[in-house]
């Protein structure tokens, strides 16, 4: 049996560490971040399922998806199904959502709800409505 010098041993344990830091790195440049992907309109589609309901409360879920109640999810739009019924749009492939309210379309750059809201937005809409709309809100550009 052989006896591994201390100099050689951490050779060794130095080149487990950069072999394991060198993976983690690999790993996070691979991870995909939200503006890094193309926003694939066709992925998005009005949140609204149903109407709304006159009493509203607990009630107003049914005009939502299911998977929107997730706390993780339903934290973006505060909790109302009512605001995602009536603003939201849901990328049910991906589990997400944006609310596009007008005055709200710059959203968050880093989030990407300005490409997905305008986004859907012209792809919703005629050109005479959108023309309307830029005439009515110079500044939502």
């Amino acid at each position: 049996m052989r006896m591994i010098g201390m100099g050689e041993k951490s050779v060794v344990v130095c080149g487990k560490r950069l072999l394991a830091l060198f993976s983690i790195l690999l790993g996070s440049a691979v991870q995909a971040f939200p503006c890094d992907q193309p926003i694939m309109i066709s992925n998005w589609s009005l949140c609204a399922i149903a109407n709304v309901s006159a009493e509203g409360g607990a009630a107003d879920w049914k005009a939502v998806p299911a998977w929107t109640r997730e706390k993780t999810i339903s934290a973006y739009f505060e909790n109302e199904p009512r605001l995602l019924a009536n603003h939201g749009l849901c990328n049910a492939k991906f589990h997400r959502v944006v609310l596009c309210q007008p005055g709200w379309e710059t959203g968050d750059p880093d989030e990407c709800s300005y490409l997905i809201c305008s986004g859907y937005y012209s792809s919703v809409f005629g050109k005479e409505e959108r023309e309307a709309y830029e005439r009515d809100h110079p500044t939502a550009q």
